[in-house]
């Protein structure tokens, strides 16, 4: 990287954390009021989706920082999937209303594990299988808490449906083809 790019780097990973606070806020905003911005986090994806746009060469290069690696698992998780997402969706030509929704999608699409216990889905240690049983409730959990707060179809459907395969060995429906 000449020094321009690594400017231009260290941009993008100060604007990457700076979204990642904002998922964190948005995930402790609701486990704390139970409710969710739709607006807001509409207009904040929009943004992303800009940027990710303007930064694609950078984006995807981002390595987590000493204080992103001690975030929360679900906080960097989500993160890294709504760029990852986004970035296929520009290279898709997605229309930007499509890849709002696949963004706002991204960020809630484990939302149902905050009413799991947090040392089930935080830890490194194998599960037990009645814990296993209680991750795989969480599409269900967030499909629920999405409904709830009444958030698009699309959007309820993907956070339900984001574990499941083509060929219907996922879950929570087994779901089979498109």
């Amino acid at each position: 990287l000449d020094n321009s790019d690594k400017a231009r780097m260290d941009m993008v990973q100060k604007v990457y954390e700076e979204y990642m606070n904002y998922i964190e806020s948005v995930f402790t905003h609701y486990a704390t009021h139970k409710e969710i911005d739709q607006d807001d986090l509409s207009e904040t994806v929009k943004e992303l989706c800009v940027f990710i746009k303007e930064n694609k060469r950078f984006i995807l290069r981002v390595n987590p920082s000493d204080s992103t690696s001690k975030k929360n698992f679900l906080v960097t998780h989500s993160m890294r999937t709504t760029v990852l997402a986004i970035a296929i969706a520009l290279q898709l030509h997605m229309p930007l209303s499509k890849m709002v929704d696949l963004g706002v999608t991204s960020i809630l699409h484990e939302i149902g594990m905050l009413r799991l216990p947090p040392q089930i889905y935080m830890t490194d240690k194998k599960l037990t299988p009645g814990e296993r049983s209680q991750i795989l409730k969480h599409p269900v959990l967030g499909y629920t808490i999405v409904k709830d707060l009444n958030f698009p179809l699309n959007i309820q459907l993907g956070v339900l449906e984001h574990h499941e395969k083509e060929n219907g060995t996922g879950y929570p429906r087994r779901l089979t083809g498109d």
